[in-house]
């Protein structure tokens, strides 16, 4: 039996996605989003975007990966987001606990492979918060490539600084064919 499955979300896994979010959000910006931001207003904030989002988005491919059935990660990619810059991966979160079993890599090749068959000959690219070390690694040994860094106000309202990660078009096709042989 498979352990991990993926599959695609909808309006009634909002609340889901927004939880999975708001708990990512909590461990992996600890020190780097305020603790009250964190705790007492990103659950709210997050449950409002996923409802809007998947009311409001017609171009919102949104995928949940299930270990042994539980919900444990998502990827969300908004096409709309940065045209310029390619295919916006705007979320991959995999729960605390989780990681080390091949869930993250899943959801970006999923992406990507939805990116290429959607959106063939687009890079893709995302944000990630320089100091989230941990995503920085694991976005670079999956093959993306640092392109920009700017200083941003967070969702908290605080300043931080971003980095942008870029796949071109060809290493999205190759992660494609990765997502076809796992």
């Amino acid at each position: 039996m498979n352990q991990l499955q993926l599959r695609e979300a909808t309006f009634d896994d909002a609340n889901l996605i927004a939880q999975l979010h708001t708990r990512s959000w909590q461990v992996a910006y600890r020190d780097i989003l305020p603790a009250h931001y964190l705790n007492n207003v990103a659950p709210v904030e997050r449950e409002t975007l996923w409802k809007r989002r998947f009311h409001y988005d017609n171009h919102l491919w949104v995928t949940l990966a299930l270990w042994e059935g539980e919900p444990v990660g998502f990827v969300c990619v908004l096409p709309d987001g940065e045209p310029e810059r390619g295919i916006l991966l705007d979320n991959l979160h995999v729960m605390q606990g989780q990681q080390g079993r091949g869930i993250g890599k899943r959801l970006l090749l999923a992406a990507a492979a939805y990116v290429h068959q959607h959106f063939p000959g687009k890079a893709m690219h995302l944000w990630v918060y320089e100091d989230n070390h941990e995503a920085r690694r694991f976005y670079s040994r999956m093959g993306g490539q640092m392109v920009d860094r700017e200083k941003v106000v967070t969702a908290a309202d605080s300043k931080a600084v971003a980095l942008c990660y870029r796949w071109s078009p060809e290493a999205v096709a190759e992660r494609a064919q990765d997502m076809a042989a796992a």
